[in-house]
Order: C-alpha cells, then sequence, then structure tokens
C-alpha cells in the first residue's frame, strides 16, 4: 500500500524508474507536475510528503504551502533556488547531491580552457566556411599551455578534481578559498593566495564557488581591470558569479581574451545578448554536469535523500543541519538498508 506521496516539481528530467523503484520501497508513490508557480506548488504539492526539484524555486512563500511535506530534495550541488531558512522553520529537511558530477564538471572546465586555448570553434568555422588557409594563421595566434597559471576561484570536489587533468598540460595552479584548509592545498600541491593575487598572476581563471549573496557578481568591472592582459575566463559554476555586462566590456576592451561559459548570468539567454555573437566566446547551454551516468547517479541519490526521511532516517547529505534540533530521526543506515 502506498504510504507517502512525492512530488517531482519540474520536468527537466522526466521521471525514470530509478526514482520510482527507490521510492517505492519505502511506500512511496511519485507524480511528476511542472510548477512555475506558487500556486502551481500548492495545488501540485500542499499535500505531499516529499518534494523533489531541479529548477523550481523554493521560496519562503512558497514554502509555506507545503502542509505535509517532510523532505525536499534538490536534485543538483547548488541550493541558491531553496529557502533553508525557511525549510528549517517548518522542520523540513533538505537534502542535496553534492557528489555525482565532479570528473563532468571538471571535464568540462578543461574542455572549454582546451577549446578556447587552440581556437577549436573559430577554426571549425574557417574550415566549414571555405577558408581553409585561414587556419594556420589562427592556430599561429596561440600559445602553449605549458608553464601558464590556472587560477582556480574556489577549491571544492570540482577544482580538486581539475587539477590532476590540468597539470596533465604542464600548467601550473593556484586557488583562492576561505574556507579551503592548508593541509588540503598541500595535499594538492596548489598554493593558497588571495583574490586580487590570483586575478593579476592568472593565464586562464576557472570558476567554482557557489551562488551566494556573497558570491553573486564577485567577478566584475573591478575585478576585470586587475587581470592579466589575454586572460581566459572559465565558469562551469553559476552565471551571476560574474557580471556579464562587465564581462563584454573586458572581452571588449581588454584584458579578458576569451570565454568558455558553460551558465550564464540570465537563462535562458535574450536572443540580443551580445556575449552571443561575439567570436571569442563559447557558450555551451548548462551542460557541464550532464552525462548519461552522471545522471543515474543524480536521480539514484536524490531519490535515496528522500526515502531515507520518509522512513525515518537522516539522509546522507542533510543541507540544514540546524533543522535536527526539531526533526528527530535514526542515523542513515546507508541506501541499502533503508
Amino acid at each position: 500500500m502506498n504510504k507517502y506521496k512525492v512530488v517531482i516539481l519540474d520536468n527537466l528530467l522526466p521521471v525514470s524508474h530509478i526514482e520510482i523503484d527507490e521510492l517505492k520501497r519505502v511506500g512511496g508513490v511519485v507524480e511528476q507536475i511542472s510548477c512555475n508557480t506558487v500556486g502551481d506548488i500548492a495545488k501540485a504539492a500542499a499535500d505531499a510528503d516529499g518534494v523533489m526539484k531541479i529548477y523550481t524555486r523554493l521560496t519562503r512563500e512558497a514554502m509555506g504551502e507545503l502542509k505535509s511535506c517532510k523532505v525536499i530534495s534538490h536534485c543538483g550541488i547548488g541550493l541558491d533556488t531553496v529557502d533553508l531558512d525557511a525549510a528549517t522553520e517548518k522542520g523540513i529537511v533538505v537534502t542535496h547531491v553534492p557528489l555525482y558530477c565532479q570528473e563532468e564538471v571538471a571535464g568540462m572546465a578543461m574542455t572549454l580552457l582546451l577549446a578556447c586555448q587552440r581556437r577549436i570553434v573559430m577554426l571549425d568555422r574557417l574550415v566549414k566556411g571555405g577558408k581553409w588557409s585561414g587556419t594556420i594563421k589562427m592556430a599561429m595566434s596561440t600559445n602553449s599551455l605549458r608553464d601558464k597559471t590556472l587560477g582556480l576561484v574556489g577549491f571544492g570536489n570540482i577544482p580538486q578534481t581539475l587539477v590532476p587533468m590540468a597539470r596533465a598540460f604542464g600548467l601550473r595552479i593556484i586557488t583562492t578559498d576561505p574556507y579551503v584548509n592548508e593541509t588540503t592545498a598541500e595535499q594538492f600541491a596548489v598554493p593558497i593566495v588571495d583574490l586580487e593575487t590570483l586575478l593579476k598572476s592568472s593565464d586562464y581563471i576557472s570558476l567554482h564557488v557557489p551562488l551566494t549573496e556573497a558570491t553573486e557578481h564577485m567577478i566584475g568591472h573591478k575585478e576585470f581591470s586587475m587581470m592579466k592582459q589575454g586572460v581566459t575566463l572559465i565558469n562551469t559554476a553559476r552565471g551571476k558569479i560574474v557580471d556579464q555586462k562587465a564581462l563584454y566590456d573586458a572581452l571588449k576592451e581588454g584584458p579578458v581574451a576569451f570565454a568558455g561559459l558553460d551558465v550564464l548570468e540570465f537563462e535562458p539567454p535574450d536572443p540580443n545578448e551580445p556575449l552571443l555573437t561575439h567570436d571569442n566566446v563559447i557558450i555551451t547551454g548548462h551542460v557541464a554536469a550532464i552525462t548519461i551516468e552522471a545522471m543515474q547517479r543524480l536521480r539514484l541519490k536524490a531519490a535515496q535523500g528522500v526515502s531515507a526521511v520518509l522512513a525515518g532516517y537522516w539522509p546522507e547529505v542533510v543541507a540544514n543541519p540546524e533543522v535536527k534540533e526539531k526533526v528527530k530521526l535514526k542515523p542513515w543506515p546507508g541506501s541499502d538498508k533503508i
């Protein structure tokens, strides 16, 4: 007999047997309803015992419509679309999936860096445009990666995964991250510097910080003015970390020579967004985390977070640990024991 109602609040990932089978183990039945407004959330999930979501924003107002909810599972890493304080006040456990795509995102960052450095998109356009002879001139303007400096803004799981990839090409690596300790940095032999030093020293800059009030527009006109002439900027984190207008100005007037962007400040972008027609910008559409295997891991871990709470256990990852003062659950037993 079904005991619990679980609603998936968006349809970016159509529900699969992975979520259905996992939640069925604890008596959960899954519904998927795309919700764009607070009213949609109220209609779809007012009586839900658990909700899962990717892009749907769960604001304080939206949280107020979840009358029976015990657990929210964000199918992803960043938590900027969930009001954690409001969830805690309501006694709702929030879980997410911080580890499922570190190799994919690190690989995309390295791919974008290489594509910018070797002018891959430009060369492709020249050949397909019947300008074969122009490729040599284009290639002659490229530099070797060896002994250049890659600055990692943030040093969590993804940039740590990126380190050996970048080292294979002879890049020197530095990082800035107020939350990383010296021991971790020493394990990877990556010096920790302040942001200004990183901006001034790096030939390539890759962003790997979460989107918070502190990091929104952390890279703007001031920061671009500190960068080396000819720098390449890579962003596989969140678009709003970068002031997009400032980036366009930095591409047009210097110092940024190239930008490899998986994410944008506004998604999807306005059709008239200037970056869309800039020859030195590669944009991939917020897909860095996506591979067949990564999506399977994401689906399973997100569903396990819900099934754990519904079965009376703390999930493996709790995004709002303060909720433990309000909610009494048993210790995480491992997914196979739920």
